[in-house]
């Protein structure tokens, strides 16, 4: 039978013998080098602290690994912060000890980290693998012992259409690797190999396990510094309490869907502009948060030719593409007759369902509305493709092009992505709509950014409506056009060049000032009228903004780098501000190191990548899955991800595995002679 076959493949790779009293009990476990032991994977639980006032969040992140077995662990551990998190803190905390990390560059970093992994102390490291995907390591921990790990960060909060909120995710959607397989590796633990287009695609492809709950537990301590109409926790049950302006939140979950904390205030109290400034080792930063107006023209919108693009790979099958199906059917209904449309699916391939955009009539639009509800989730997710095909040609004169992007963003070749988006545009407008419990934020983020147009998250069937409607707004035309800054001689703001702004949203920008006794103005046109608003830095709230600011900097460096800027002294600009600031980056690393040796001379070190839950919604392959006990299935997702992975991920494991059946087989069969039947 194939299920015997494939616990036999299992077992040749890593010649141990099963431990049957687990079988069957759903726990995880890892293979050893000691024939006949299997041992329970590490297991990882996290804590989330947060401390909102008025628009800036300070996060401390706890994660506990424990090893409940008999060897000396290293556990590798791949995470989801959000994606303008500016991480600059790190400490290893062993029992009573605490061990404060520092900011190193990414190499010396790592080498210190190795160094001491191999002379037995315990050492903790922090990487970033993309702005909203890290990498924890932690070496030497002792059979039975527990070992955390906090980070900290701070990060600006969202304001949209009359609503601040805090996102923190707890899940990464799995994602798809493009390009040919590159010769040499980097040495990631990943799923998926290192490619031409990705060359770390090891490293951002984090295993899964399908049995994996870990725990998290969110406090939230929230004084907006304003009286609040409504706080509301959006996809997880959270027990509320207030005294006054200061709200307290507390949610203890094992689903793996972004967390979202969501605040309105009183209409009438609904903040224009805020300022908030810090003064660090003689500088001085600010930052300043303008709303634009909330309307702009009451006249008719121009015509628009909107393409719209839905992402049908793997990834998004279950809940994810019947969210974006909905999303897309609304978006057609709101069409006009005098606007031209277009939809375009895409997975390995992208196919448009007109050969040019068509007229909104309702014969078309009837005819994409069937196509749309025919649509299916499979295959991998070529966006590149998608993107080339919706970013082709121009509108006719007079009409206002937006393509509008509904996606999870599961793709590991983001930078190329943004190039194409900016090479391309030509004049249109790119709004992403974020699918599902843990979508890709930073490429939401960054694609709507280079793509000139806004970004919208949808995490819930239930919000469909209520998301899309606002997008529909949105889509009408910016608010606030021409916008620029007024600052005094001397001062380093960032964004450098603000966009235009869309109803809703504001003005959001750090700064690092000569003088907090001056004045900022911010500039534009709304309605065809010049519009101004101004803050006095002298009266600024106190909060955490030079880490901001630094942040800031840095993805401006990097956008800039995406751009084709100079790569080699744009990377030494960013490690030099990284270093500065105590910031962690694509180049520069959190190290912690104790003193004290730990594990004893001789000792083997065993490496454990500790799985990731698979997010909510998010489907495994069930054929798979049930040919094993769960606790050999648990195994087996560690070392071949044809266990437990959705379609987006790349299939080269899965030909491997069958490679080494066949090979197996035909041993069998000249050896025996004997014939069976595959399962």
């Amino acid at each position: 039978m194939l299920v015997a076959l494939l616990a036999t493949v299992a077992l040749a790779a890593a010649p141990v013998r099963v431990d049957l009293e687990h079988l069957g009990s759903g726990e995880l476990l890892f293979a050893t080098q000691q024939s006949g032991v299997y041992v329970p994977a590490t297991k990882v639980s996290t804590a989330v602290d947060a401390d909102i006032a008025g628009v800036v969040a300070r996060v401390r992140v706890r994660q506990s690994f424990r090893n409940d077995g008999d060897d000396w662990v290293e556990a590798v551990y791949v995470f989801p912060l959000p994606e303008n998190a500016a991480v600059d803190s790190l400490k290893l905390i062993v029992g009573e000890r605490v061990i404060v990390g520092e900011i190193q560059p990414r190499e010396q970093a790592r080498q210190t980290y190795e160094t001491a992994k191999s002379e037995g102390h315990r050492a903790g490291l922090v990487e970033q693998e993309r702005p909203n995907m890290f990498t924890t390591s932690i070496a030497n921990i002792a059979p039975g012992q527990t070992i955390t790990v906090e980070i900290g960060y701070s990060q600006v909060l969202r304001y949209d259409d009359g609503s601040f909120s805090w996102r923190f995710p707890l899940a990464i959607t799995p994602r798809y690797i493009p390009g040919e397989p590159l010769p040499r590796q980097s040495g990631g633990r990943g799923f998926a190999p290192d490619t031409d287009q990705v060359p770390d695609a090891s490293r951002i492809t984090p295993r899964y396990g399908a049995d994996v709950k870990n725990p998290v537990t969110l406090r939230v301590r929230l004084n907006a510094g304003f009286p609040l109409q409504e706080v509301a926790s959006r996809y997880h049950p959270a027990h509320v309490s207030h005294e006054g302006n200061e709200y307290r939140l507390e949610v203890r979950t094992t689903t793996a869907h972004d967390f979202e904390l969501d605040w309105q205030p009183q209409v009438s109290r609904v903040p224009a502009a805020a300022a908030f400034s810090e003064d660090v080792a003689g500088d001085h930063y600010a930052l300043i948060l303008l709303m634009p107006p909330t309307r702009g023209a009451t006249k008719e919108p121009p015509p628009r030719e909107l393409i719209f693009v839905i992402d049908t790979s793997g990834s998004m099958n279950g809940t994810s593409i019947r969210q974006a199906k909905q999303a897309l059917t609304l978006a057609l209904e709101r069409l006009r007759p005098q606007d031209r449309f277009n939809v375009i699916e895409f997975n390995d391939e992208a196919h448009a369902l007109f050969s040019q955009p068509a007229p909104a009539d309702r014969a078309t639009v009837l005819m994409a509305e069937r196509f749309v509800k025919g649509l299916r989730a499979n295959g991998g997710t070529e966006m590149a493709k998608a993107l080339r095909l919706a970013l082709a040609g121009r509108a006719p004169e007079g009409y206002l092009r937006q393509v509008v992007f509904i996606t999870d963003g599961s793709v590991g070749n983001e930078a190329a992505l943004f190039r194409l988006i900016k090479e391309r545009l030509h004049g249109a407008n790119l709004f992403t709509v974020g699918i599902g419990s843990a979508p890709n934020s930073y490429f939401m983020r960054k694609a709507a950014e280079f793509g000139h147009g806004t970004y919208t998250y949808i995490g819930d069937v239930g919000e469909v409506g209520e998301k899309m409607q606002a997008l529909f707004v949105k889509l009408e035309g910016p608010v606030l056009t021409d916008v620029r800054l007024v600052l005094p001689a001397g001062s380093e703001a960032y964004p450098a060049t603000v966009p235009n702004l869309y109803r809703g949203e504001p003005v959001v920008v750090s700064a690092k000032v000569p003088t907090l006794n001056s004045v900022v103005a911010i500039r534009g046109r709304s309605d065809g009228h010049e519009w101004v608003r101004s803050l006095d830095l002298a009266k600024a709230a106190h909060g955490e903004i030079a880490i901001v600011w630094a942040r800031t900097k840095v993805e401006e460096l990097q956008d800039e780098m995406i751009r084709g800027g100079d790569a080699a002294g744009l990377e030494k600009e960013i490690t030099r501000l990284a270093l500065a600031h105590h910031l962690i980056t694509d180049y520069t690393s959190l190290v912690a190191v104790d003193k004290t040796p730990a594990r004893p001379a001789g000792s083997e070190l065993h490496q454990d990548q500790v799985p990731l839950q698979v997010p909510a919604g998010q489907s495994v392959d069930p054929a798979m899955l049930k040919r094993q006990p769960k606790a050999l299935v648990g195994t087996l997702a560690l070392d071949y991800d044809a266990y437990g992975y959705p379609t987006t991920a790349t299939a080269a494991p899965l030909r491997l595995l069958l490679g080494a059946a066949a090979v197996l087989l035909a041993a069998l069969l000249l050896l025996g002679g004997r014939r069976w039947e595959a399962a």
